[in-house]
């Protein structure tokens, strides 16, 4: 079955900082998906990655198996909410 979103070997790295560094992840079509961790662990990243407003240092990001480096987030089929801005208004 093709991956609705995959990474593959992908790195991001901000000068000696390495936010994120070979993470491989696959996300089923359908499958309901978080990211957990401490501040600072890569999550934000990882995301940001994902819908485009970044580029990897290296590996391959694939959506439905396209791989989508220099596609830009308008045309990316993702979405992302941010529980602090939406799910969970204080």
């Amino acid at each position: 079955m093709t991956a609705a979103v995959s990474l593959q070997k992908v790195s991001r790295h901000f000068g000696p900082v390495k936010a994120m560094d070979g993470v491989d992840l696959d996300v089923a079509p359908g499958e309901f998906f978080a990211m957990l961790g401490p501040s600072g662990s890569g999550k934000t990243t990882c995301l940001r990655l994902i819908a485009g407003f970044e580029q990897p240092t290296s590996g391959t990001i694939r959506i439905f198996d396209e791989a989508v480096e220099g596609v830009p987030p308008y045309r990316r089929n993702v979405n992302t909410v941010f529980q602090d801005y939406a799910l969970f208004p204080h």
